[in-house]
């Protein structure tokens, strides 16, 4: 589905009432496992819809959500999008996949990455659904609880934080846990999880565990970012989330079995980036039909008054919003 090019009024009547769908961009990292890619190719992340994933415009070319977002304001984004970032793209979607232990990192809340990027950073609060894990695999959610704060904060700026100094949970398929900003975390080795975050990407490296990666590691931002007692939130399990929705102020997350069939309102309000995490689903609307295989992404823009969702037998659809 394309849609109006570079040349064509900022007017929120130029953008139909049609899912968007976004090519997903893979992201090399040394951590990757096989899942997304061949190994070879080292696809840790798969970044299905963000800022600056790309759909085709009426040119031939592509254009980016945010770029869509400048040109139609609430038409993609609705007016919560509007009033929490403004004619921005709000919301960021991907998966992981971990061979290796990702780094021990934190984010940043939104003041910290102003302070630091300008006025137009944002901070990073995230949650994860864990989609598969290899037997034993952990996930850390934080610090260890008993670790004193003048320990830790010594252990990061010396560099010798390491796992004996963190708490872990076992990573099952169907958990969700909530990461907000200033948690310190890391994704296991063996694990795959789709992620929905802030759209941001800024991550302070506390330690790769001693990996001759060559990558940065920024100790004195992590010792302003960390939220010493912090640990990362549980908030669902089989596939199931606790109260039937993740809501934070960033985003709000749903998840929709199969079996059911739900009719969505963006109504103006929200986009919904509509993910599925297992199985096939069928998206239809006034006119419009799309099926979306697993892993497959769609943008419902909030011009969008209300469509079906039909996830199929044994299906998870993760769907992502404002709230």
């Amino acid at each position: 589905m394309s849609y109006p090019g570079p040349g064509a009024p900022a007017s929120a009547a130029d953008l139909p009432a049609l899912p968007l769908r976004p090519v997903p961009e893979p992201s090399v990292r040394p951590w990757a496992g096989d899942r997304l890619g061949p190994a070879a190719a080292q696809v840790g992340e798969l970044w299905l819809a963000g800022p600056g994933s790309r759909v085709p415009d009426t040119s031939g070319a592509t254009v980016t959500l945010d770029e869509l977002a400048a040109r139609h304001g609430a038409a993609l984004v609705g007016e919560r999008g509007m009033a929490l970032l403004g004619p921005r793209f709000p919301l960021l979607v991907k998966l992981i996949d971990a061979a290796d232990r990702l780094s021990l990192q934190v984010h940043p809340g939104d003041a910290l990455a102003r302070e630091l990027y300008g006025p137009t950073a944002l901070g990073k609060a995230e949650a994860w659904v864990v989609l598969d894990a290899a037997p034993g695999t952990r996930l850390v959610t934080g610090p260890r609880p008993d670790l004193a704060e003048a320990e830790l904060r010594t252990v990061i700026a010396d560099g010798t934080m390491g796992l004996e100094h963190c708490a872990t949970t076992a990573s099952v398929a169907g958990d969700t846990l909530l990461l907000r900003p200033g948690t310190i975390h890391a994704i296991g080795a063996g694990a795959f999880v789709y992620e929905i975050e802030q759209p941001s990407d800024l991550t302070f490296r506390i330690s790769d565990w001693g990996r001759p990666t060559g990558r940065t590691l920024h100790r004195a931002e992590s010792l302003r970012a960390i939220v010493p007692a912090a640990q990362a939130v549980p908030a669902g399990s089989g596939w199931e989330l606790d109260g039937g929705a993740l809501a934070v102020p960033e985003f709000r997350l749903e998840l929709v079995r199969g079996g059911s069939i739900v009719v969505r309102h963006p109504a103006g309000r929200t986009p919904e980036v509509v993910t599925v995490l297992r199985g096939t689903a069928v998206a239809s609307g006034d006119g419009w039909r799309s099926d979306v295989a697993t892993t497959e992404t769609i943008v419902v823009p909030a011009v969008v008054e209300s469509y079906t969702l039909e996830p199929g037998p044994d299906s998870v659809v993760a769907v992502g919003s404002l709230p």
